[in-house]
């Protein structure tokens, strides 16, 4: 009852508090396991909604069975906090977001940090820096956020690592000094992409005119807490500074320059000075705050003293129960002490209100960058687009225009719902009925008419759709995002922008919606509390917000507007790649239209998965890792299609692409180098006609090549999409000519003696679908339009070949899509036209062999693929960066796991201060199935791998080597029944695409020698 009072009085507070605008937004990030969810708890504590018992134990913000089994997080989930300042006296609402740290979810992770302005990020003070923790970081910076860093679970220096006070000081500072350092490159990588590169400007004088003095995390500064979370404690140096400034008679301001670094007290003279390494003197931190903490520890948790423990809780003015002193349970005793001395939750609370800016007074720059995309320029928007960016930067509830950013929309049992608002979202079976008859009654009207409908017109049929329908509605969804300018109230009619809306494109005079724009009425508002919602019926601007009634509007992301002339949101950046994919198909037939719904529904819950439709009918589920499948197919079965599944093995892309000629054979001996010139590499074709050839050359592209085309991936489709219609917005021209004059210098470096030196300029076309890492270059006659006419370059294409230019690029890229290997699109390959020679057609040719341009796409596909099978070929295979922390005993067997999967160690560090070894290493994709599993069996659950995307690499094994030389033949034997990985891949997925596979079989069996053994 007092929860429930407390609540009810915090749900009055909440319209007040927000109409003066005193919120905070602030998510939690971190790596795995470094105490997220553990701290949010204490927070959550704090309000009452869970007792202080619980913290730490109940893990609140994990609301689903899998996540409390698995002990991760996998959904972001938000909670509104009350909070009353200690010092100031001032009430404020904290919408707080705890969001997953395991890789395969770090898509919760972005649509997490777009609708806040702070974050707090956990480092585990024992693991230190983790790859998770870099994204977070980065993250935090690129979205403009402010960030305050929590040293969490100091505890283990002094009961795991066994450190000396002293110890344990140098070991936090050289973690801080690492964050710093991450925190400092990705600082200094965006000044280097920002500044133009001219040749009086150079990176070192950008970093220097920029101001870092407010970038890092400094104790002094108050942007960074010490804690346990478990032990529910947490300090900044602030509050000792307060606690001795009258003990020692020392100033604050000094005090607290001097509680961190290399700074100590001098009794004699009252004065805190600096040189306590040099003169062997006690830095002030140990001195006054980590040997009284280590003691408090040793006493109750080791020695156990209770006596002794009545004494310490005297001293700090602590009220201890006569049941607490007798209480046998230690730890429990300990969190008493320090949750009265020094409570986790207003340490934490009270800087989030301090550091973390309120919703208004946004960045100019933060406005623009939610705006405008990557090829878009706020001055190229409409003038009522324009003005728009002060709402953004204002934040303002009284303003006429109302923006609301949907981050991604939740899935929620309809019980979550407070009553009044269910019947809204979920239907009951008399609304599905009463909709039931309204279609019935149009159908019969229809069919008075003389219009033939059909229709179930049985009773028995209506009832049956309606139960199906009332099964279906049994999930709800709730949109979650922020108000960004305006009040938003229930009964409001917003737009709903799709992301391809264009503001540039809408005519003021029409009178129906401009394209991708639809109209929505807001029928119900909540505010999320954890694991329930509670009903409210206005949200002023920068506030977290629940939407219900969305679900057939918006699908993962949208912007809400009351004026189309905004924008659509940007879109979220996804670290992660999606890579793993599986088919999924009902077990009984009949239940493939409940799939379909299933999968549009788990589509519109997560964030991170894609579903796909291949042209062979398959439903195609692609994810972040095994993960993120586990829980996907698990909510399919259970809650979106409740239907049993099967679901086929992880299909893994490849991609197919040449090599230079080898210089060493299988077995390291020098090969004889035949003496094949280019022109014996040219494949000439002709069409099917005769009346026209070209000749095309196939020529691997350097290293240096295929990463500038790989990193320009998304600016290539943009451009693409623009140069097929319109002109170039400002933006996209600029990074085109950036582009432009990478690939220059990456073809400079390379130094490739078969590429002309007008390479760049003889560029025709990028493939496949125009985006892609492989290139097309004209040395011929033929005149075409150039790739670079729209940034201004001349087209030198004639009248008579305009037909022609498109059916070459098309075959090209035909060709490019599926490559002869196993049909996998190519990667890392340059074709050219060397020779184009095009004969006047005549009319009867042309009926009998259909049109020329159908036939040169034919002839170029065609030609595409013998000369790239005139080259060495190779498969391209996806590999997973993997990283470990792992103790030194369990080393061996870890090593021996990842060789076992032909994966490669890139690094084995050992971590400063700990017996354990940080280490990175790469596998390929398709070795990775169960990879966690098994490292955590043969490591006795001491190691627990993350698995992120790296890059494609070249598997350098021919996929039809046999035996040809002496050496190979004594080697391998003249069968080579040694295991050919190149060959294993390629025949794995040729089978899956129905492909005709070479492979042996025995033909007489009854021959064998082990059958009268086995009679």
């Amino acid at each position: 009852n007092r929860v429930l009072a407390m609540r009810h009085v915090d749900i009055e507070r909440f319209g007040e508090l927000q109409r003066k605008r005193n919120v905070r937004n602030v998510c939690i990030l971190a790596h795995v396991d470094h105490g997220k969810t553990t701290l949010a708890d204490y927070l959550v504590a704090s309000n009452g909604l869970i007792s202080q018992k619980m913290a730490g134990k109940l893990r609140y913000l994990d609301s689903r069975a899998d996540e409390q089994e698995r002990g991760i997080t996998m959904k972001s989930s938000s909670v509104t906090l009350h909070y009353k300042s200690i010092r100031e006296d001032t009430e404020i609402l904290i919408n707080l977001i705890d969001s997953p740290g395991h890789v395969d979810f770090s898509g919760e992770v972005s649509t997490a940090v777009r609708l806040c302005d702070g974050a707090v990020i956990l480092v585990d003070v024992v693991e230190g820096v983790c790859p998770q923790t870099r994204i977070c970081l980065k993250q935090a910076y690129m979205e403009c956020l402010k960030p305050i860093l929590v040293l969490s679970k100091i505890d283990r220096l002094f009961l795991e690592k066994q450190m000396k006070p002293h110890d344990a000081f140098i070991h936090l500072s050289q973690v801080l000094e690492n964050v710093n350092a991450v925190y400092a490159s990705i600082f200094a990588s965006d000044v280097m992409a920002k500044e133009d590169v001219t040749s009086n400007n150079d990176y070192t004088s950008a970093l220097e005119n920029v101001d870092d003095s407010k970038l890092y995390f400094l104790p002094e500064a108050g942007n960074v807490i010490f804690c346990s979370a478990l032990d529910g404690w947490g300090f900044s140096i602030m509050q000792f500074a307060v606690m001795y400034e009258k003990k020692l008679g020392v100033p604050r301001a000094e005090l607290l320059k001097a509680m961190w670094g290399n700074y100590y007290y001098n009794a004699k003279t009252n004065s805190c000075l600096s040189g306590a390494q040099e003169k062997a003197r006690k830095p002030m931190f140990v001195q006054f705050i980590l040997e009284n903490i280590w003691h408090i520890y040793e006493t109750i948790l080791v020695r156990k003293d209770r006596e002794k423990m009545g004494v310490i809780a005297e001293k700090l003015g602590i009220n201890l129960t006569a049941r607490d002193l007798r209480s046998t349970d230690h730890r429990h005793q300990l969190k008493t002490l320090f949750s009265q001395w020094l409570p986790l939750s207003n340490i934490v609370l009270e800087s989030i209100y301090k550091y973390v800016p309120a919703p208004y007074g946004m960045s100019s720059e933060k406005a623009e960058r939610l705006m405008c995309s990557l090829n878009q320029d706020l001055k190229s928007y409409p003038a009522e687009t324009q003005v728009l960016q002060e709402d953004f930067m204002k934040s303002d509830p009284e303003s006429n225009n109302k923006i609301v950013f949907i981050s991604k929309m939740c899935a929620v049992n309809p019980s979550q719902l407070p009553k009044d608002d269910r019947d809204k979202i979920v239907p009951t079976l008399d609304e599905i009925q009463r909709r039931r008859e309204i279609v019935r009654q149009k159908i019969q009207d229809r069919q008075t008419m003389g219009q033939v409908v059909v229709a179930p017109t049985t009773e028995e049929d209506s009832n049956e759709i309606s139960s199906e329908d009332l099964e279906e509605c049994n999930e709800a969804f709730i949109a979650f995002g922020r108000v960004f300018s305006g009040t938003l109230r229930k009964g409001d009619k917003m737009y709903v922008l799709g992301p391809k809306h264009d503001p540039k494109t809408i005519d003021p005079s029409a009178s129906e919606l401009p394209n991708y724009v639809t109209e929505v009425t807001i029928s119900s508002l909540f505010i999320f509390m954890g694991r329930e919602l509670e009903n409210i019926d206005e949200v002023c601007a920068g506030n977290i917000v629940g939407i219900g009634g969305l679900d057939n509007h918006i699908i993962q992301t949208a912007t809400l507007s009351s004026n189309y002339f905004c924008p659509p949101f940007t879109d979220m950046e996804l670290i992660a790649t999606p890579i793993l994919r599986v088919a999924v198909e009902p077990k009984v037939t009949q239940d493939m239209p409940k799939l379909i719904k299933g999968l549009k529904l788990l589509n519109q819950a997560d964030p991170c998965v894609q579903v796909l439709v291949q042209e062979t009918g398959e439903h195609v589920l692609l994810t972040l890792g095994e993960v993120h499948l586990d829980r996907c197919i698990l909510d399919l079965e259970n809650r979106f299609a409740r239907i049993e599944l099967n679901v086929s093995k992880p299909i893994v892309p490849f991609r197919e692409t040449i090599v230079t000629k080898a210089t060493v054979d299988m077995v390291n001996e020098a090969v004889v180098q035949k003496n094949d010139d280019i022109e014996s590499q040219i494949v000439t074709i002709t069409t099917a006609n005769r009346k026209c050839s070209l000749d095309i050359l196939a020529l691997p592209l350097p290293g240096e090549i295929v990463e500038v085309l790989d990193k320009s991936t998304e600016l290539l489709k943009i451009y693409s999409k623009n140069t097929s219609g319109g002109c170039l917005p400002e933006k996209t021209v600029k990074s085109m000519k950036d582009f432009r004059e990478q690939l220059s210098k990456a073809f400079e470096a390379a130094d490739c003696a078969h590429f002309p030196k007008t390479v760049v300029e003889r560029l025709w076309s990028i493939g496949p679908r125009k985006c892609g890492a492989n290139i097309l270059l004209n040395l011929s006659d033929f005149r075409h339009n150039s790739f670079w006419e729209p940034l201004g370059a001349l087209s030198n294409k004639s009248l008579d070949e305009s037909s022609l230019d498109n059916s070459l690029v098309s075959g090209f890229q035909l060709a490019t899509l599926s490559g002869p290997l196993c049909e996998e699109p190519l990667y890392g390959v340059c074709f050219i036209l060397m020779n184009c020679k095009i004969e006047n057609d005549d009319g009867a040719a042309e009926s009998n062999f259909g049109p020329i341009s159908g036939q040169l796409m034919s002839a170029m596909k065609e030609g595409c693929r013998r000369a790239f099978q005139k080259q060495p070929q190779r498969l391209v295979t996806p590999m997973y960066s993997c990283n470990i922390v792992v103790n030194a005993e369990v080393l061996g067997k870890l090593y021996a796991v990842i060789g076992r999967r032909n994966g490669r160690i890139l690094s084995g560090d050992l971590t400063e201060g700990s017996d354990n070894f940080s280490v990175t290493a790469i596998i390929p994709v398709i070795e990775s199935f169960n990879f966690a599993q098994e490292i955590r069996k043969q490591t006795s659950g001491l190691a627990s791998p993350q698995l992120l995307f790296s890059h494609w690499e070249i598997l350098d094994i021919d996929p039809f080597w046999v035996p040809s030389t002496e050496e190979e033949y004594l080697h391998f034997g003249e069968k080579a029944d040694t295991e050919n990985r190149a060959k294993t891949y390629m025949d794995s997925v040729r089978r899956r695409k129905g492909l005709p596979v070479e492979e042996k079989i025995v033909e007489h069996a009854e021959k064998q020698r082990t059958l009268g053994k086995n009679k």
